[in-house]
Parts: structure tokens; C-alpha cells; sequence
């Protein structure tokens, strides 16, 4: 009987220590500063800033942090974000390629879970010279760097094996 009430109490212990840590929020959100008044233009660099808050309050600084952007067809652009100002603080230059609507995140670090900020509808250009040139390259777009070096490569080996072509073509009638 003394053996079963030590088990007994035991498992109650347990069960309030765990009730504990389950109740605890012990996660981060990220506030979203003021976006642009108007809305989100296709083909503008926009800053955009946000503060990532530890159980909602406190000012985390996150070790890493980014913009990820995932359009309708599923294709992933990445913007890192800098600190700026008071802790926690954080800003990214990102670039909308097209009207439409977008779903976006923010990395909070590699400690915490990616903040869903939701579906995000892109106008269309701007037609005045509010609109800026050029957009940033994306931060996680390996494919848009390593084309040029394929297409490199491959016109290099193309070249190559024209030259060993043309060659054996002109001993082949000189052996005959």
C-alpha cells in the first residue's frame, strides 16, 4: 500500500510539474511596423520593418532573421533583416516582382518558430517615378546565381567537343 501511494504521489508531481511548462507561452510574435500608406506596389523596393517580441512583451534580439515571401506558384524569395535602432528592431529592403497575392513570414531567429503574417495582395505598378529601378537580388535565389556559371560551362564544353569534331574530320581524309 506504502508503495503504491509513493507512486501515486509520484505521478501527481509530475503531472503539476509538466502542467507548468505547458501553460508557459514561452514563444515569440513579430509586430509589423507602419507599411507604406497606399498599399504594396509590384516592382518597388520597400523597406519594411518589424520587432520581435519574446512571450509578446519583451524585445527578443534574434540571431537571425529574414522576410520569406512565397507566391501563388510556390516560388520562395528571401530577404534578411538588419537590425535597426532599439533591440529587437529589424528592417529588410524587399521587392514584390508582380501584382498579386503573396504569403509572408518572418524568420524569428533559429530558435523560434517562423511568424505567419499571412496573405498580402500586391498592386500593380506605379506609373509615377515613385517607383524605383532595379530590384535587391533575393537573399536565398541559387538557381538566379548559378544559371550564368551552367551556361558558362556548358558553351565552354560545347566549344570543346566542336573543336575535337572538327579535328578528327580533318585526319579521318588524310589516313584514308
Amino acid at each position: 500500500m506504502r508503495r503504491l501511494s509513493v507512486i501515486a504521489v509520484g505521478s501527481l508531481l509530475a503531472l503539476a510539474a509538466l502542467a507548468g511548462t505547458a501553460l508557459a507561452k514561452e514563444g515569440a510574435v513579430s509586430k509589423l511596423d507602419q507599411l507604406p500608406p497606399g498599399g504594396l506596389h509590384a516592382g518597388q523596393n520597400i523597406t519594411v520593418g518589424w520587432t520581435i517580441l519574446m512571450d509578446g512583451i519583451e524585445p527578443y534580439k534574434a540571431d537571425t532573421t529574414e522576410i520569406v515571401i512565397r507566391n501563388g506558384t510556390g516560388k520562395v524569395l528571401s530577404y534578411p533583416g538588419t537590425p535597426d535602432g532599439p533591440a529587437g528592431h529589424y528592417t529588410a529592403k524587399v521587392y514584390f516582382p508582380a501584382a498579386g497575392t503573396y504569403s509572408w513570414q518572418i524568420t524569428q531567429g533559429s530558435f523560434f518558430a517562423p511568424y505567419d503574417l499571412g496573405p498580402i495582395t500586391v498592386l500593380g505598378p506605379v506609373a509615377t517615378s515613385e517607383s524605383q529601378s532595379g530590384a535587391p537580388a533575393p537573399a536565398s535565389d541559387p538557381l538566379g546565381q548559378a544559371i550564368p556559371f551552367v551556361a558558362l560551362a556548358i558553351a565552354f564544353g560545347g566549344a570543346i567537343r566542336l573543336a575535337q569534331l572538327i579535328r578528327t574530320q580533318r585526319r579521318a581524309p588524310a589516313t584514308a
